[in-house]
């Protein structure tokens, strides 16, 4: 007798048995080939047809650049939301509208624009011009009191109201959500057809295509994603998977790149931001992929956080037209589903279907947290903001001192929850012995809840600071003297000052002094970095890199009020 899979008694090849033990015939061998050959060639005809697709995408794209709108129109393409206008839309029902502030999660921000944009139009619709800020959920949720604090907030997670109740004080009543997204992995249509045909959580995270994964302690997707990865990868492949997204230490992802990248490189999003990304950039086209497991939906509700009646009615009156039929075409058309049913319109080009599936369980969301945890910088930063007579200037928001208070708040509650920081004002002698400086809030971690509303509190004093000259000079030296002395082994140890304008002090430090210092005092061994941000046209950019170069920091300009909150939030690590 033969072994398996030899010659038989009469020189005939004998199959290997089936799994249940027995041997197969050459008939029914035959079957299992065929079948497999079928299978082959049905992925082999998908890949084809995903090809295809994008090539299509491709071709309506040129056809789009060189026909224009109409012929976008003609050719059958739905109408996406994809930005935000820069003025609010004036409604027809009256002349003289309540200007409503709404902060909204980026990813809904265009479609709830064109939403009140809508809205506007009815004649006997609300008598509210809407204004509508993008703005990241968590990063709302950590800054609720003071200038910052808007009318109404659309946020992508209602967990975060607990945020909001510890860092402000603030509770908020949660409403039912008028749109969600699924998730899924966008790339360029090379790098997503490499993929093959293991479209799971765990392969998407861990193909040769490294993938950019937003923070889950902030965001999300971020939280959705990981946990969903994570119920099927180990720890020390979890860790491989996210380490580059956690070293990187971004609370976000952006598409912008992703196509014209050198080397390929994916993001996880939401399904909404590949159909708005693609509509607005044709010839960077991306293939979203859909991980065959689904995930959690992404659920928006707007919230109203005014304190008056008439404000939160107008706010409420928004809320209600965004869960109408009329608002039903804009958000499907533009990759969002409705609480009431129906699909939304697939991103194209598609690989799978995107489905809806159980949120992670709490475990494996914890074990994605500490995985990420385990990789991400750990960051200590000593803030010094300019509180002199210029931040009085007006700006189209407010004086440069309001502006500086709300990018400051937002940006430190859009900040890593571990970062430590410590706030301090600077003018000309403002402290208790008369130096140009003074510290407001000691060192603390910025997940806690109480460091943060010591901040928004002493955010909030400022008003009564504000005058005389910018002892610029001074602060720095001071503030780092002060990094160095309290020196944390393990993190990225920082100093960032805020300068509306030049050093005013006549009687301080002058540069060359300030440059001697700063020299001497450098310790490779407790190495601190200072970066100034020039807010504002009157900053001398030049003497600003001269004296972070000194310390071995950088200068970053905010050249408009605008600027300062994303030039913060990178100075503060991102």
């Amino acid at each position: 007798m033969t072994g398996v899979g030899g010659p038989g008694p009469e020189g005939q090849h004998v199959p290997p048995p089936s799994s249940t033990g027995r041997r197969i015939g050459p008939y029914e061998q035959s079957l299992i080939d065929s079948r497999e050959r079928v299978e082959a060639q049905a992925r082999e005809r998908a890949r084809r047809q995903r090809r295809t697709r994008t090539l299509a995408a491709v071709l309506v794209a040129v056809l789009v650049a060189g026909a224009g709108y109409a012929a976008w129109r003609i050719v059958g393409q739905r109408d996406v939301a994809t930005s935000v206008p820069e003025s609010a839309a004036q409604p027809t029902s009256c002349a003289e509208p309540t200007t409503v502030r709404l902060a909204v999660a980026p990813a809904v921000a265009p479609v709830v624009a064109a939403a009140a944009e809508a809205l506007s139009k009815h004649p006997d619709g609300p008598c509210a011009a809407y204004d509508i800020e993008p703005a990241q959920a968590y990063a709302v949720a950590g800054s609720l009191s003071g200038s910052a604090v808007p009318d109404g907030w659309v946020t992508d997670s209602l967990g975060l109201l607990d945020r909001v109740e510890q860092t402000s004080g603030t509770k908020l009543t949660a409403t039912e959500p008028f749109a969600s997204t699924g998730l899924v992995v966008a790339m360029p249509a090379a790098a997503a057809d490499a993929v093959g045909d293991d479209l799971s959580w765990a392969r998407l995270l861990t193909t040769s295509t490294p993938v950019r994964v937003p923070d889950p302690n902030r965001t999300t997707i971020g939280r959705l994603a990981l946990g969903a990865a994570a119920s099927t990868l180990d720890d020390a492949k979890l860790r491989a998977a996210i380490s580059g997204s956690a070293k990187g230490g971004s609370a976000n992802v952006s598409l912008d790149g992703l196509a014209t990248s050198p080397q390929p490189v994916g993001a996880v999003v939401t399904e909404a931001e590949v159909s708005a990304w693609n509509a607005a950039h044709p010839e960077e086209a991306l293939t979203a992929i859909a991980p065959r497991e689904g995930s959690a939906a992404v659920a928006y509700s707007l919230i109203p956080v005014a304190t008056t009646s008439a404000v939160r009615s107008l706010v409420t009156e928004l809320g209600d037209y965004l869960k109408s039929d009329e608002a039903r075409t804009l958000l499907q058309d533009s990759g969002f589903r409705m609480p009431s049913g129906g699909d939304a319109k697939a991103p194209t080009p598609l690989i799978g279907t995107v489905s809806i599936a159980a949120a992670p369980s709490p475990a494996a969301i914890a074990k994605a947290t500490a995985a990420w945890n385990a990789s991400a910088p750990s960051a200590q930063t000593l803030l010094a903001l300019d509180v002199s007579g210029s931040m009085l200037e007006r700006t189209k928001q407010g004086t440069r001192l309001a502006v500086v208070q709300r990018a400051t708040v937002r940006a430190l509650g859009a900040a890593a929850p571990q970062t430590r920081t410590s706030l301090w004002a600077y003018s000309q002698h403002i402290g208790t012995k008369g130096d140009d400086q003074k510290e407001l809030v000691g060192y603390g971690t910025l997940g806690d809840p109480a460091q943060l509303a010591a901040i928004e509190k002493s955010l909030g004093g400022l008003n009564k600071m504000v005058g005389g000259g910018s002892g610029l000079y001074d602060t720095v030296a001071a503030a780092y003297d002060r990094a160095k002395g309290t020196y944390a082994a393990g993190h990225t140890n920082s100093v960032v000052i805020v300068a509306d304008g030049p050093n005013e002090d006549d009687y301080g430090l002058s540069l060359d002094l300030l440059k001697q210092r700063l020299a001497a005092a450098k310790d490779p061994a407790r190495p601190v970095r200072v970066v100034i941000i020039g807010l504002g046209t009157s900053v001398d950019e030049k003497t600003m890199k001269d004296i972070a170069a000194t310390a071995g920091g950088t200068y970053l300009a905010a050249p408009t009020v605008d600027d300062l909150e994303p030039v913060l939030l990178q100075a503060l690590g991102g």
